[in-house]
């Protein structure tokens, strides 16, 4: 073993330690050390050259920041992330997927995200005291963190494609495969805080979460009750691993919902208003929705308030909690799924391959509402067997890693993952179409040839 490998098991293993010690919460900025720097050291440990550099050239406007090599480009906007390379329990922001619907707005194009000149209204008819808050007002707020999921909606979409085949016609949407999810150490200002300190009225139904500097329809209501029931868990975010924001995540400052698809936690946040009303917006009616004969249309009122959507959008309940899910770390076999990724590991059709003999198959499990229990697996249709789940386990907001040896023969075969929670709910076998393809649960079958 080399000695940067040793290094990493020492400071994954010293890391493993702290966080069994100390919990999910942690007040504290180190945490993460990012593959990236293991990359370079094992680069260092070469031959000892150093390549010239290149020649300055002139940066082109770019849609998202971050650069494409350890992720998977799906689209203009939206970067999932190479899962079948994931090693870490924390994810390196490197490899963290983005999720934006418009291009990444930047304090050079938007001033008023400068963190000298951010600043975030919380008002609204339910508010008793409105304030007004600038950067370094939040920086002086009493701060915790979490270490939280943060997944897309449409994770796992394909499976809707490629597992329970139905057509682009009854699901739609970007081909993220099984990477938009990543864990992270999120530290935050809670919102029960913010809350204590403009106070509410006794009406207050709706929370009103805004951004408004990357789309003018980008925001989404929530439930006040949720507020109030995981106050301390859910709040005004401005670190990402013990680093400030970048920018594709919401640079300066963002909101985190732990356990809630991506969607909720609102980047680029400049306004919560708080009102006695529920909230339309195209967040929760036109999009980030379950549309489909089994999920029932929410009631509403003409007495709400509609932000640039009418009645008629609301079609599906939004989608809250996700799921259990897993996956391995296996490149999803990509067949009948619409929109190919520009630099997906395999042509269409194509399986991934695996030396016969004694493997060590990898993968990760999630149940962000209860935390996982059990992970299991079975091989070309046999018996479930339970996969040994690696510490940490921390439950709630938080994934696993697991593992389980395979004697693997020449042929082709199909692993199947089944993640259950502490709740006792189980991935189950098919779910359920949506329109927009989220928030799909079923077991994924991951086809391998084995030479």
């Amino acid at each position: 073993m080399s000695n940067v490998e040793n290094k990493r098991r020492r400071q994954e293993d010293a890391m493993v330690r702290d966080v069994l010690k100390s919990g999910p919460h942690l007040d504290r900025r180190k945490f993460f050390v990012s593959a990236g720097a293991f990359a370079a050291a094992a680069a260092g440990a070469g031959a000892g050259t150093v390549a010239a550099p290149r020649p300055a050239m002139a940066e082109m406007p770019r849609v998202l920041r971050k650069p494409d090599d350890r992720l998977l480009n799906i689209g203009a906007t939206v970067r999932s992330g190479n899962y079948w390379d994931f090693s870490t329990w924390i994810t390196p922001v490197e490899e963290f997927y983005v999720r934006n619907h418009y291009p990444t707005p930047t304090a050079e194009s938007r001033p008023e995200l400068a963190r000298e000149n951010w600043k975030m209204r919380i008002h609204g008819d339910s508010v008793i005291n409105p304030i007004e808050i600038t950067y370094e007002d939040l920086l002086k707020m009493p701060a915790r963190s979490i270490i939280a999921n943060m997944q897309c909606h449409g994770n796992a979409r394909n499976l809707f494609w490629e597992v329970q085949g139905y057509s682009s016609e009854q699901v739609t949407g970007g081909s993220w495969v099984m990477g938009a999810i990543g864990n992270a150490e999120w530290r935050y200002v809670p919102i029960s805080h913010i809350l204590d300190k403009v106070g509410l009225r006794d009406d207050a139904l709706t929370a009103v979460f805004w951004s408004g500097v990357d789309g003018a329809d980008m925001g989404r209501p929530m439930p006040v009750s949720e507020l109030l029931a995981r106050g301390d868990d859910i709040g005004i975010c401005f670190q990402m691993n013990g680093n400030e924001l970048l920018a594709d995540h919401g640079a300066p400052v963002r909101l985190v919902v732990p356990g809630w698809g991506g969607t909720a936690s609102i980047k680029w946040l400049t306004e919560m208003r708080i009102t006695n009303k529920r909230v339309w917006s195209r967040l929760n009616t036109r999009g980030e929705v379950y549309i489909g004969d089994a999920y029932a249309r929410p009631e509403f009122s003409m007495d709400d308030e509609f932000i640039d959507v009418s009645a008629d959008d609301i079609r599906g309940p939004m989608v809250t909690w996700m799921p259990p899910q897993s996956t391995l770390t296996v490149p999803l076999v990509l067949e009948n799924t619409p929109s190919m990724p520009a630099n997906y590991p395999l042509e269409r059709g194509e399986l991934p391959t695996l030396e016969a003999g004694l493997q060590t198959m990898r993968g990760y499990a999630w149940g962000p509402q209860y935390g996982v229990r059990d992970v299991d697996y079975r091989i070309d249709g046999g018996s479930w067997q339970p996969a040994r789940i690696l510490a940490p386990n921390l439950g709630r907001y938080t994934w696993v890693r697991f593992e389980f040896p395979w004697d693997a023969s020449a042929g082709e075969h199909v692993i199947e993952t089944r993640t259950t929670d502490n709740s006792g709910t189980s991935q189950p076998a098919e779910v359920p179409p949506n329109l927009l393809g989220m928030a799909n649960a079923s077991i994924p079958r991951f086809r391998i040839r084995v030479v």
